[in-house]
Formats: C-alpha cells, structure tokens, sequence
C-alpha cells in the first residue's frame, strides 16, 4: 500500500529509457498538510522487467524538519528469478541492501543487507514479492467486487505485511468514474490500522484513507485534486503524540506513582516496573538498584546463552564489530574486570556526553553512524548505547513507549540491561541508570530490524488515550525545610518554601523569590556559555547563565537542580548552603 508506516520515501523521479509503462505519482497528506508522495515506474531492459519505486517525506518535528527518503529497484528475469535493491535514507548513512528470491526455492527471501550479515526469511505462502503482482490483485478485486487478502513484504524496514480489505461499492472519482471502494486493515509488523482504498479494475490503487496517532494519512494520484485543507489543523504528527501533565517540581527524582488512563487504553506489558491497578490504572516504579549478586555479575565471554543470544547479536542498526567501536571503546577506558552494572552505568553516561548535538531532525541512525556523527535523539542515545553494552558482552535491548519530562508525556526510547533474571531500564537520553519512574513501557526490541522497533505501534497506542498522574502523599514545608514523597527533601537555612499549584517557590530574608525545579541532567549543548562555578566549603558544581540567571546545580547521585532568577552571589550562596539530604 502506499501509505508506508515509517513515512519515508524520495525526492524526485527518474526518467526511464525504454520505459513500458507510464508512471504512478502519488502525493500524500497527513493531518492536512502535503508531507511528501511517491513515484512507480516501468521499464524493460532487454528481456528483464525492471520496476523502481521513489518515496519521499518532509515532517515537521518539534519545530524542526526531517527529511527522509527511500528508492527501491525490481528487476524480474524471464525465468522468474527475483532481485530487489534498496537505499533508505533517514539520515546521513543510509540502510541499504539487496535481496533475491528464485522459484527453484519459492519459501526462502536471501536478504545481504550492506551492514550486516546475511538472513533468510521465510516466505508465507502466497505472499507477493513482485511490485506488480500486488497491482493486479487489486485490478481484480475491483473489476470482481470481491474481496481481497494479500502479503507483502517491505525491505526497507525488514517486515511482512498483511492487507485485508472489503468492497463497500462503486465510488467514482475526477478522472476515474470506474473505482471502487473498499475498507477494511493493513497489518504491519505489530502496527495494525484501519484504511480504506480506491480502486480502479483499469488503473489500479487510486486513494488511500488511514490513520496515524490521531492523524489522517491520505494518499492519491497525482490527477486527483488536492483536498479541502482544515485550517484549524495546524499540529504535526509529532506533536500530536504529546499529552499535557500536570506540574511536579520533583519529578524526575520520583521513585513510585499511579497512572489513570481513560479511553482507549492500549495492552500494556506488566514488569516490575509497570503493574496493572483496577480501573485502568497502572502503578510506575523506578527499577531498585542492583542486589550484591546482581551488581557483581560479570559480562559474558565466549558462548552466551540460549536466551541472551539475540540480545548480544550485531545487526545493521547495531553493528557492532565496525572497527569504528574499537574508537569508543578506548574512549571509555575501562578498567579491566568491572561488572555488567558498572559497565551499564559507564555506557549509559559515556553515550550521553558522547552525544553532544541533541538533534530533532535526525530520523534513524544506525549506530554506526553515531559513531561517525555524534548527533541525533532518543533513538540514537538507544541503538549507539545497545552496541555499546552488546561489544561489552552486556545483554541489551531496545524499548518503545513514553516518558514524562517536565510537563509533557511523549514518545520515547530507551534500554534495557539484563541482570541475573531480570531487565533494568537505564536511558543515556537523560544519564539515569536506573531510568526514571514516569514511563510507560509498549514493547521491547532487539534491533534486528527497523520493522522490529515499533514506532508506529507506539503512535497508535497513543491515540484515544488520556494518562493522568494521581497524587500521592503530601509535600510539607516546615521551616526551611520541604519533604515530599519518596523521603525526597531539601534545607536552606533561613528559606521559606512554598508550593503553589505544582510550582515551587524558595525565598530568603535576602533573597528571592527563586523558581525550583529537579531537572534531568542537562547537556553540553543547554551548558554552553554558561559560568562553571563551586561552592567556596562543599565545593558543590554548578553552571550559572548570566542572561536567563539560571542557576543548575549537581546535587550528586544523578539529581540535579534548577534555579531560576539567581543573580551569581546568590548563585554562590546557594551551592554552599541549600542541603539536599541522600534519598532512600
């Protein structure tokens, strides 16, 4: 179908010498805005069959703009021996590969991709390989009013697809008075959505109607006109994956809460750090910190077992055994005989300082590309981090879901570290290990693919569905002193503190009012040009920013602060005095 679950795709078309078919051209809108389209066409070469296929996208995320694009040839002999190419671009270095399928051996697809090793897949029975087998079937279905089921396969992200739909009667279009419509579901990997197509029994897929976190995906020929635009649908994709939370001045230090969803609550997978509470609602815990055994066991060497295998395999997303890791590795400098905690927790830390550009418009890098390009988001901190902990002999993973920063709930990425028996979250995005308490966990991943990620997934689950944190326990402000939840408290002798409604406020005879907020630990990027200060007796760090006069201050096991409207004497004052007791 043309709707392509990763929304990538190609910036132009080619001119074909030889070509026997006009092309295809279809533009694509999501949530009324044109985002991008696609191009089909036909050629022969000789006696081969040769079809190329363009997609393209540009998307708008958190103000900035990605762009992503993939090409793919066909090329059919008269034996009907298969061969497929592909270029994936969702960043600098693209995903890449070529694929071959021969009808001596009809259930094997031979996938090299061009950073990997080598796999064969199974082929379902039935499943269409060749591009134009797919626009027949259509052609059929339309010109018989019957239904249809079909299987293909995507290379770029490594994945079957299924597609089932119904006719629902003739529909006619500008320029195509013979389609007809149809409704029905298109399964992707563990993605699944409802979509509705016209076809014409003459020239095939004309439209395509879905939906994509809360957004409609529509997609047609180039010869339809465009669709009436909704004015007041000025949000992107992105955004829309976004939930507003209510203020906590303490909440990345949080260690246990309860989330209330209403709507369309998604499956969610109990652990220890997510179990279910009746009425829709899950409690959320911070993962304890490794039991002695737990944070002596040693990384694996040689043979790994049976359940880490695919945990501590390369892949192209992860590939591992580039000599440009062994870089890294001399990098970290790691003494010899530490243990897959301390490993986990140099990782996790090296992978955020590594990471100095915090970059929105990266789509998907490879690991690799990490390697050579230090920048990226969420998913690069993951896939670069996973490698990493994999060379080490440390069983890693991937995982998709959302995460509370500040006051908003969105899409996240994070790892998992395998412990005797049970997996820790850790997440280099932000330098926590273990990770924060505020997520909610979809799925996990090993990374063999990009199929296998789950994005999509995780922007359907989102859909239909409001999380509200509910309130436990109490904040008191006694004296200079403020308690809360989870044994967390901070002191400042002759302060007031004051809590009012999520924010909170600390004032001194002298000084004040300041803004307080624990924030995550910010990057080199967010300290840039800020004074690297100390307090004269504790000789606690701190970064002061003359223009916003904000203060961030390193109150040590992973927790820091933020203080807004320090002036610098202030911001002395405060690395001196303001107390910050050891959690529990």
């Amino acid at each position: 179908m043309r709707a392509s679950p990763l929304f990538v795709s190609a910036l132009t078309c080619l001119t074909l010498l030889g070509q026997a078919d006009p092309p295809q051209t279809f533009r694509q809108w999501v949530g009324g805005q044109e985002i991008g389209g696609s191009t089909q066409e036909t050629r022969l070469d000789g006696k081969v069959r040769e079809v190329r296929s363009l997609e393209w996208v540009v998307l708008s995320r958190m103000g900035q703009e990605i762009r992503e694009e993939v090409s793919q040839t066909a090329r059919k002999t008269p034996e009907g021996q298969l061969t497929f190419t592909w270029r994936l671009q969702l960043s600098s270095e693209p995903f890449e590969g070529r694929a071959e399928w021969s009808p001596r051996e009809p259930g094997i697809l031979s996938i090299q991709p061009t950073h990997g090793s080598a796999v064969r897949k199974e082929v379902p029975a039935g499943a269409l390989l060749w591009p134009e087998d797919l626009e027949s079937l259509l052609k059929e279905a339309a010109r018989m009013g019957r239904a249809l089921r079909a299987t293909t396969f995507s290379f770029p992200v490594q994945q079957w697809s299924t597609l089932h739909l119904e006719p629902q009667g003739a529909a006619p279009l500008p320029g195509f008075p013979d389609t007809v419509r149809f409704t029905g579901e298109e399964r992707d990997g563990s993605a699944t959505s409802r979509v509705e197509v016209w076809i014409s029994p003459t020239s095939g897929e004309v439209r395509q109607r879905t939906e994509l976190g809360g957004l409609e995906v529509l997609t047609q020929r180039f010869e339809l006109p465009p669709p009436l635009l909704d004015k007041d649908s000025s949000e992107g994709f992105f955004e829309r994956t976004l939930q507003t939370l209510p203020l906590h001045p303490f909440q990345p230090w949080i260690e246990e809460l309860v989330l209330r969803g209403e709507g369309s609550l998604p499956i969610l997978r109990e652990d220890a750090q997510q179990t279910p509470l009746p009425k829709g609602r899950w409690r959320l815990r911070r993962a304890t910190l490794p039991t002695p055994a737990e944070a002596a066991q040693p990384p694996i060497k040689g043979t790994p077992p049976p359940d880490d295998v695919r945990f501590l395999a390369p892949s192209p997303l992860v590939p591992f055994q580039d000599p440009a890791f062994d870089g890294l590795i001399r990098r970290m400098d790691l003494a010899p005989g530490l243990s897959r905690w301390e490993i986990a927790r140099r990782v996790n830390t090296f992978v955020f300082e590594w990471i100095t550009e915090k970059d929105f418009t990266v789509g998907f890098a490879s690991a690799l590309e990490v390697c050579h390009h230090p920048r990226g988001d969420c998913t690069e901190h993951g896939v670069l981090a996973v490698a990493l902990l994999r060379r080490l002999g440390v069983p890693a993973r991937g995982v998709t879901g959302w995460v509370g920063l500040g006051e908003v709930l969105g899409l996240h990425f994070w790892v998992e570290v395998r412990l005797k028996d049970r997996w820790v979250p850790v997440d280099p995005t932000f330098d926590q290990a273990p990770a924060s308490a505020l997520r909610i966990k979809l799925g996990d991943t090993d990374l063999s693919d990009l199929g296998s990620v789950g994005w999509e997934g995780a922007a359907l689950a989102f859909t239909g569905v409001k999380w509200t944190p509910e309130q436990e326990g109490t904040f008191t402000c006694l004296g200079d002193q403020i308690t809360g939840p989870g044994n967390i408290r901070l002191r400042l002798p002759r302060g007031h503190w004051q809590l009012q409604q999520g924010v909170l406020w600390l004032r001194t005879p002298h000084g004040g009012p300041w803004r307080v907020q624990a924030v995550n630990r910010p990057s080199e990027a967010r300290l840039k040009g800020a004074s690297h200060l100390a307090g004269a007796r504790t000789l606690r760090q701190g970064w002061w920013m003359a223009a916003s006069r904000v203060l961030l201050m390193d109150l040590g096991e992973g927790r820091w602060i933020q203080l807004e409207g320090v002036s610098e004497t202030e911001a002395y004052e405060l690395l001196d005095q303001l107390m910050a007791p050891a959690t529990s």
